[in-house]
């Protein structure tokens, strides 16, 4: 199963792991799709209504069956999958969320909340698992759930025997168990298929009981006015909750073998006090391009939350705070998939998984072959009553082997990821101020400066690698242990410290092009200082060459021209006036 098909590397592949539910999704499709023919083709002389609609169900449901295999054959995840912690930022823009705020508190209080349970029955389960509490909520939502249907199984079938067989008598059992029947399907099967908890209660526990002891009297005392049932829906009673305790007995294993011990929580904090002669939101772009060149597989960290140092250099003094809160990108655990059957048998954690697949295939079969014995016995009756026992017996096996199905894959979709937490936030005073270089009175170059100091600036870095994990590709995502990383916490904040103090406070000319021209200005001012320091010459030429010597002395001064650019200069010109070149002797 490729994780990010842009990839190079196997760094972000992922193994399949519905292979084995793939494979008895495929074993249960054939089954039924060989029924429903069967089932199909014995009708077709007659044509009769029930046997062509249960060939057209069992055709129906085996299709079902293949394509939910056959759509898990390859699976795909995005680069936007697994989902982010919190809604994301993006790279230009500045922003926070209440999700945002909730993932500081992890890093800050370095601790996982979770929910307390409550209920007799959430009771009795954490007390008799007490590791359950630090699972992921998905795992302990199915344990608690399964725990619960368990236990209103076992509790109506224990009803369902006192009062059917103990205290039932012959006229009794066929209304009773009509009862019963009735109860398990509005009550236990009804709300236990739609992926919640049985409709039971304390008012429902007494009730049973009651029934279990009083019922039978009941039934037998107004025996007279109930209508005489002609068939006794006992086997469909007891099937139906021996194969729903069954059901849940396995998924409560199921999501007990996906607890862990509990896991770790710390964090990694590094304060630093600076004092800066630079605006603070350098240290946010710097940190910025440092969280860049630590992308994971190239792929852009997600960000939650940001905010600019603002600085208004008009109020000469104020308060400033920033932050930066992204996560890398989630890659996931290696862990072991099971391949095959005989793996997954094998292994701790989808052992109870395969026996909940094996047990829901197994349902199809028996359902598959009452449902084709029932269809044949229609067809070929000669006066005998017709075994509803085989059709409710299909029916029932087949719900509860579509819950199996169903309720093992949210425990197969399980995948865990690894990722790295960092927040850096800065908050202190910040001051304006000039600062000028050169002297004003002598010198002729020279810069002024409007700079923001920073006076003890607080600096923290929040770090952590943390583990998190997602059931199917679209769930929610939960944070489930955290790691404290100290040397690169301390290295991040070192890196930003060194940055911040490194920066130059003063403006200064620093390209060839700059050093060329203010070499040219210097060599003018010689020159002009040179010609103001010398008696008067006579002629414009005598001015221009400024030689005094050698007109006193009635001698024509020695003429210097730039082989560069061929320009008269100066006869003690080191760089010609024309174009800055370093004059050398004829």
């Amino acid at each position: 199963m490729s994780y990010d098909y842009s990839s190079a590397g196997t760094t972000l592949e992922l193994p399949n792991p519905y292979k084995v539910q793939n494979a008895l999704l495929f074993v249960c499709s054939a089954v039924l799709v060989a029924g429903g023919l069967f089932a199909l083709t014995a009708a077709r002389q007659s044509l009769a209504p029930v046997p062509l609609a249960i060939g057209i169900a069992l055709l129906f449901a085996g299709v079902l069956a293949a394509g939910v295999a056959a759509k898990r054959l390859r699976f795909f995840f995005g680069r936007g999958r697994p989902h982010s912690l919190a809604p994301e930022i993006p790279p230009t823009a500045t922003g926070n969320s209440p999700a945002a705020d909730w993932i500081k508190r992890l890093l800050r209080e370095g601790a996982l909340p979770y929910p307390e349970p409550s209920g007799a029955v959430d009771g009795v389960l954490y007390h008799w698992v007490p590791q359950l509490i630090t699972a992921p909520l998905s795992v302990q939502q199915q344990a608690r759930s399964a725990f619960f249907n368990v236990c209103a199984m076992v509790a109506a079938s224990l009803s369902f025997v006192l009062a059917w067989g103990v205290f039932g008598a012959e006229a009794s059992r066929p209304l009773l168990s009509a009862a019963y029947f009735v109860f398990g399907l509005l009550f236990l099967l009804r709300p236990f298929l739609g992926g919640g908890r049985a409709g039971f209660s304390t008012k429902t526990l007494v009730a049973l009981i009651a029934a279990a002891v009083v019922g039978p009297a009941v039934v037998s005392m107004a025996g007279k006015g109930l209508p005489v049932l002609p068939f006794s829906l006992a086997p469909q009673t007891f099937m139906l909750l021996v194969s729903g305790t069954l059901a849940a007995g396995l998924l409560l294993l199921a999501a007990l073998q996906q607890v862990s011990s509990p896991p770790p929580t710390q964090t990694s904090m590094e304060q630093l006090r600076l004092s800066l002669n630079v605006p603070p939101s350098l240290l946010l772009d710097e940190l910025e391009r440092r969280m860049q060149e630590q992308w994971t597989e190239r792929i852009p960290n997600r960000r939650y939350a940001r905010a600019t140092p603002v600085i208004q250099p008009e109020l000469h003094a104020g308060p400033f705070n920033g932050e930066l809160l992204e996560e890398s990108q989630p890659i996931p655990i290696p862990r072991t998939v099971p391949a095959s059957i005989g793996q997954a048998l094998g292994s701790t954690r989808h052992r109870f998984l395969a026996g909940l697949d094996l047990y829901a295939t197994l349902l199809t079969v028996v359902a598959t072959v009452c449902a084709c014995l029932f269809t044949q016995r229609m067809l070929a009756q000669d006066g005998q009553a017709l075994p509803l026992h085989l059709f409710g017996a299909s029916s029932i096996f087949l719900v509860v082997a579509g819950f199996c199905f169903r309720s093992s894959a949210q425990l197969w979709g399980r995948f865990d990821f690894q990722s790295v937490l960092v927040w850096v936030e800065m908050d202190g005073t910040y001051q304006t101020a000039s600062v000028g270089t050169g002297n004003q009175l002598t010198a002729k170059v020279h810069t002024s400066n409007q700079i923001v100091r920073t006076e003890a600036m607080t600096l923290r870095v929040w770090r952590a690698r943390v583990e998190s994990v997602v059931f199917g590709k679209d769930g929610r995502r939960q944070i489930t242990a955290m790691f404290s990383t100290d040397a690169e916490a301390r290295e991040l904040g070192q890196h930003l410290s060194d940055f911040g103090r490194a920066r130059a406070s003063l403006v200064a000319p620093d390209s060839a092009e700059d050093m060329s021209r203010i070499a040219a200005l210097a060599h003018a001012e010689r020159a002009l200082t040179a010609a103001v320091g010398a008696p008067a010459l006579p002629g414009e030429a005598a001015a221009l060459l400024g030689a005094p010597a050698a007109v006193a002395a009635g001698e024509s001064p020695k003429q210097l021209f730039c082989r560069q650019c061929g320009a008269r200069n100066l006869p003690d010109a080191r760089f010609c006036q024309g174009c800055g070149e370093r004059m050398t002797a004829a």
